[in-house]
C-alpha cells in the first residue's frame, strides 16, 4: 500500500466533510465539559479534614501571615514557602498549628493536579496597582497566565466568578474551584482548536476522510484527553503549534505574506504560553529542508507562481532563511509583549528570573546523564500516550508519507522530532504525567494513523472502520474517561476510598507519608488534631521497627512505584484502595492510594 498513489483520492473541491467536522468537535466539547469538574476543592470531605469537627473559621488558617511572607520572596510563584531542609531524618508535618494550618489551606484551595495552583499563585502576587505585573513564574509564559487573568477579569464582571479575599474561599471552597473551571475552559476550547487543526493536516496529507479519521483518533488520544481537562499550558501551546504546522504545509504550497504571518503569530504564541513552544524552530527548520527536497514523482509542486500542480517534473522550492525573517521577528515580539519580566529580569534582576527557572533546572538536570534510560521512557510513553495500534498505524502512516509526501512530513515532523529530542534527554525514572511533553508527537503520530487507515478507506472500507474502531478501544480512552468521571463523582474516587479506611484509625496512631499533604498526594485527613509524619529517603541508622507510623500511605501511579524503598521490609498492605488497578496512569484523577501498616501491627483481612 505504500506504493500507490496517494493523490489518487485527494478531495480538490469543496470541503464537504468540514460541517460534521464541525459537529464532532462541538460534540466533543459538550461530552468533556462535565469532566473539567474533576478534583476541584469542595467541602465534600470536611468530615475526614477536621475529624466530624466543625470546619475551621478563615482566621485559623493563618493566611494573612502566609501572604505577606509570599509576597516579600523573590523566587518564583511555584516555590515552597518552607521547604523542608532535610529528609535524613522523620519529620512531624503536623508538629505546630502553623503547620496543620498549611496543610489545611492545601485542601481548601488546591485541586488534585498538583502544577494546576501555580497560576493562580502567580497571579495572586502580583499587583496592578502598584504597576507590578510580574508573575514570577516563567516555565508558563506571560500569554497563558495574563490570559487567565484576563478571562477571571472577564467573568467575575458578568457575575460568574466571586473575585474575595483568601479568607472567604478558604469557607466556601467551591467559590475557588471556579478559578480551575476557567483554567480547564481555556484547555478544552484550545483543544478543540486543536482536533479542528488535526483535521486540516490530516486533510493536507491526504484528504478529508483522512482528516475525519485524524480528528477522531486524536480525541481518542490519551495524553490529549489530559491536556485538555488539566488548567495547564501545555495543549493550549501545542494547539499553536499545530496551526503552526498547517500554516507552513500551506505555505509551502501556495506562499503568501499572509501565511507567514500566521506562522509567526502562532510560533511566537506557542512560546509565549510555555517554554516548551520553542518547537516552533523545529517546524521552521522543517519548511527549510521540505524546500531543498526534490518533490517525489505526483507530488503536488509550488509552482513560479505559488499555485498547486501535479504536472511537471520534479523542483525545488525557492524558500530560504530570508523567508523566515518575518515570521521570526514576529514570534519574537509576541513573546517579548507576553512574556516583558524574562526580558527585563535577564536585564536588570537575574536572581528573579534564575529562582524560577532553576527550580525547573533542578527538577531535570540528573535525567540529562541518562539518556539511554531516557529513550526507554518515551518509547514506553509515547505507547500509554496513543495506544499500540495508533502508535502502530501512525509509525506506518509516517513510513507511507516518507515516501510519497516527504517535504510535508519534513513540515509536520521537525517539531516532534524536536521534542521527542528534549524528552528522550529529560524522561528518565520520569512518571507517567511527563507525558504532557509528549503531545505534539503524540498527536501527529495520530494524524499519520488518520492517514494510514484514510488509504486503507480508500481501497477496503470494511477492513478500516474495525481497525479505527480496534484502535480507539486499545488506546483505553475509556478507561481515562472513567477515572475523571469517577473523580467528579466523587463518593468512590480513591483517596476518599482511603480516608473512609483510615478515619477509624485512633487519633493516636500516627500515619506515616512519602509526599507533603496536598489533595493530589495524600487522602483527606484529621489534619487539625492527627499526628502525621513524613518519612526519610533513606533508612536511618539503628532504626527500631516499633518507632515507625503504624500507617503508611501514599499515592502512585502503581504498587511498584517505590521498588526498592527500605520501608518496605516493615510495612504489610492493608484493606483500602491499594488493590486499584491505575487504568489511567496520566492524570492525577482518581489515582490509585496504596494503605500499608506496620508488620507488628497485625494485617487486615484480605
Amino acid at each position: 500500500m505504500i506504493g500507490d498513489d496517494p493523490h489518487a483520492k485527494r478531495n480538490t473541491g469543496p470541503d464537504r466533510l468540514a460541517p460534521l467536522c464541525g459537529l464532532l468537535v462541538g460534540g466533543w466539547l459538550m461530552l468533556m465539559w462535565p469532566l473539567a469538574h474533576w478534583g476541584l476543592p469542595s467541602t465534600q470531605n470536611d468530615e475526614f479534614l477536621f475529624g466530624g469537627a466543625p470546619a475551621w473559621p478563615a482566621e485559623r488558617y493563618e493566611v494573612e501571615a502566609a501572604l505577606a511572607e509570599r509576597s516579600t520572596r523573590t523566587s518564583g510563584a511555584d516555590t515552597d514557602l518552607n521547604p523542608i531542609e532535610s529528609r535524613d531524618g522523620f519529620t512531624e508535618l503536623t508538629a505546630t498549628p502553623a503547620r496543620r494550618a498549611e496543610i489545611l489551606r492545601r485542601y481548601r484551595l488546591f485541586s488534585r493536579q498538583p502544577d494546576e495552583m501555580i497560576t493562580f499563585m502567580a497571579l495572586q502576587r502580583m499587583n496592578p496597582g502598584a504597576g507590578d505585573l510580574d508573575p514570577q513564574l516563567y516555565q508558563y509564559g506571560g500569554a497563558y497566565i495574563y490570559g487567565i487573568g484576563a478571562a477571571i477579569g472577564a467573568l467575575s464582571a458578568v457575575g460568574w466568578l466571586t473575585v474575595a479575599d483568601v479568607s472567604t474561599y478558604l469557607e466556601q471552597p467551591e467559590l475557588f474551584a471556579r478559578f480551575y473551571l476557567v483554567g480547564r475552559g481555556i484547555s478544552l476550547l484550545f483543544g478543540a482548536l486543536a482536533l479542528l487543526a488535526a483535521y486540516t493536516i490530516g486533510r493536507q496529507l491526504r484528504n478529508p476522510v483522512a482528516g475525519l479519521i485524524a480528528l477522531v483518533l486524536v480525541a481518542a488520544t490519551p495524553v490529549f484527553l489530559t491536556g485538555a481537562l488539566e488548567a495547564k499550558p501545555h495543549l493550549p501551546s501545542v494547539s499553536m503549534l499545530l496551526c503552526a504546522t498547517s500554516l507552513a504545509i500551506a505555505y509551502l504550497e501556495r506562499p503568501s505574506r499572509r501565511k507567514l504571518v500566521g506562522i509567526g503569530v502562532t510560533s511566537g504564541l506557542a512560546m509565549g504560553l510555555v517554554l516548551t513552544g520553542l518547537a516552533a524552530v523545529g517546524t521552521w527548520l522543517g519548511l527549510l529542508v521540505a524546500a531543498r527536497i526534490r518533490q517525489a514523482p505526483g507530488e503536488p509542486a509550488q509552482g513560479a507562481t505559488g499555485a498547486t500542480a501535479t504536472a511537471g517534473p520534479p523542483t525545488r522550492s525557492a524558500i530560504n532563511v530570508r523567508t523566515l525573517v518575518l515570521p521570526l521577528l514576529i514570534a519574537l515580539t509576541i513573546y517579548a509583549l507576553t512574556n516583558p519580566y524574562v526580558i527585563y529580569n535577564s536585564l536588570f534582576r537575574p536572581a528573579a528570573l534564575s529562582g524560577n527557572l532553576g527550580n525547573s533546572w533542578a527538577m531535570y538536570a540528573d535525567q540529562l546523564r541518562q539518556l539511554p534510560d531516557g529513550c526507554l521512557r518515551v518509547g514506553t510513553l509515547l505507547v500509554e500516550s496513543v495506544g499500540g495500534v495508533t502508535l502502530l498505524l501512525g509509525g506506518l502512516g509516517l513510513l507511507r508519507l516518507a515516501f510519497a509526501e516527504r517535504r510535508r512530513v519534513a513540515i509536520a515532523f521537525g517539531g516532534p522530532l524536536l521534542m521527542l529530542a528534549l524528552c528522550c534527554a529529560l524522561a528518565a525514572g520520569k512518571p507517567a504525567e511527563f507525558a504532557r511533553f509528549l503531545l505534539l508527537p503524540a498527536i501527529l503520530l495520530a494524524i499519520t494513523a488518520g492517514v494510514q487507515l484514510g488509504a486503507l478507506f480508500d481501497r477496503l472500507p470494511i477492513l478500516a472502520a474495525p481497525l479505527l474502531f480496534i484502535a480507539i478501544a486499545q488506546s483505553n480512552v475509556k478507561g481515562y474517561v472513567d477515572a475523571f468521571r469517577i473523580d467528579v463523582g466523587a463518593e468512590k474516587e480513591s483517596r476518599r476510598l482511603a480516608a473512609i479506611v483510615l478515619a477509624p484509625v485512633p487519633s493516636g496512631s500516627a500515619i506515616g507519608v512519602l509526599q507533603e499533604p496536598a489533595p493530589y498526594s495524600v487522602p483527606p485527613l484529621d489534619f487539625a488534631r492527627r499526628t502525621v509524619v513524613l518519612l526519610p529517603d533513606a533508612e536511618p541508622s539503628g532504626l527500631d521497627p516499633s518507632t515507625l507510623p503504624e500507617w503508611l500511605v501514599y499515592t502512585a501511579d502503581d504498587a511498584d512505584t517505590h521498588p526498592d524503598a527500605w520501608w518496605r521490609s516493615y510495612y504489610n498492605e492493608a484493606i483500602g484502595t491499594a488493590r486499584t488497578q491505575n487504568v489511567a496512569r496520566i492524570p492525577w484523577a482518581n489515582k490509585p492510594v496504596f494503605l500499608l501498616r506496620r508488620a507488628d501491627a497485625g494485617i487486615d483481612a484480605r
